[in-house]
């Protein structure tokens, strides 16, 4: 029986996150927590798919779907792992309509030590490693720019409007620097971080709802948007702001000066926080983590609304205080984890 198995990093975006959504530079840096997922035939027809062991802020979820396709199917659930589902079924759905695959019985099982929801990539590496996975499965001629294009339309297809840096982090791994959707990978220096992450899960969820919750990151980016146009000559400021940081933010990660980067990471969360994207949540851990002597620390990722609840993640550098800061933040509610930076990126195994 032939077996496939797929695994890809998580993401953190060092600076820039929002302000690449309308070409302005951006800097990222795969981390070193996976997702895998491994391809095998069954003997019935249509798509299984198993999501085991998937981290939602130390819960850990268990489910199966029995078919994928375009149907409905209710289960009662946490709603993170309805939104895995609808990634999984959109990337399905994408290459059944644009390539030969299908027509026999496949298993898909997707396990990750990446938390859903956190700014942290878990959508597009639900993407990359299906794809990539499902691919080399049905003997589809593919590349690693392939990959991340398809991963990308799959994104932009439940978000509306998506970034590239999460598919390109995802596929290449590294470190990227992203400038008007073009990716360009870099060479740099190992970075330990903490990331803080923070969020509150219903109690259950109807999977036929998948839709609603996978628009977070598009509600958020509409907010942006709303914001933008409202008050457009500020904001251009602030978005050339962001871009020039992230200029300056690369040329001190080129000298290795973690002083420099860890203060303009500071300037980053401001920005951030200027355009409406910090709940009260993630600001606290910020703070918490600058008093406990941090070099650095911001929102990573879309952030957040507090009418949203506050979640996400914080990326912190943390110099000589790493312990000091992890009892910080953990203290304020949120699950502290250890990441070096520059992962490697896409990985694909064949098993027969």
């Amino acid at each position: 029986m032939k077996i496939i198995r797929a695994s890809v990093p998580a993401k953190a975006i060092l600076f820039g996150e929002h302000f690449v959504v309308y070409g302005k530079r951006a800097l990222a840096t795969a981390i070193n927590r996976r997702l895998e997922v491994v391809v095998s035939s069954r003997e019935k027809s249509g798509y299984h798919v198993k999501i085991a062991n998937i981290p939602t802020f130390g819960l850990q979820l268990n489910l199966e779907h029995e078919k994928v396709g375009r149907e409905a199917y209710p289960y009662k659930d946490y709603d993170n792992a309805s939104k895995a589902i609808a990634y999984v079924k959109k990337t399905i759905e994408y290459l059944e309509e644009n390539y030969e695959i299908g027509g026999e019985g496949v298993e898909l099982e997707i396990s990750s030590e990446i938390p859903l929801s956190a700014g942290l990539g878990s959508s597009a590496a639900t993407c990359v490693a299906t794809i990539a996975a499902l691919k080399e499965y049905f003997g589809v001629a593919t590349d690693l720019e392939g990959i991340r294009k398809d991963a990308h339309s799959v994104e932009k297809a439940v978000q509306g409007n998506a970034s590239p840096v999460d598919t390109a982090i995802s596929t290449y791994g590294g470190y990227v620097l992203v400038e008007n959707a073009e990716v360009k990978r870099l060479e740099l220096a190992e970075l330990d971080l903490i990331v803080g992450t923070i969020g509150s899960i219903p109690l259950s969820m109807d999977l036929t709802k998948t839709a609603e919750i996978s628009l977070k990151t598009k509600r958020i980016v509409e907010a942006v948007k709303a914001r933008r146009e409202s008050f457009s000559d500020i904001f251009e400021h602030i978005f050339d702001a962001a871009d020039e940081l992230t200029a300056q933010a690369l040329i001190a990660l080129e000298r290795e000066d973690f002083v420099t980067l860890g203060a303009l990471m500071n300037v980053n969360h401001g920005l951030l926080d200027a355009i409406g994207v910090v709940p009260r949540r993630l600001s606290e851990l910020v703070k918490r983590s600058q008093e406990s002597g941090a070099l650095g620390a911001k929102v990573t990722g879309a952030g957040g609304l507090d009418a949203m609840g506050g979640v996400g993640s914080v990326l912190v550098l943390p110099g000589e205080q790493k312990d000091r800061i992890k009892v910080a933040l953990e203290m304020a509610g949120a699950l502290a984890l250890d990441a070096k930076t520059g992962e490697t990126g896409l990985k694909v195994e064949q098993f027969v």
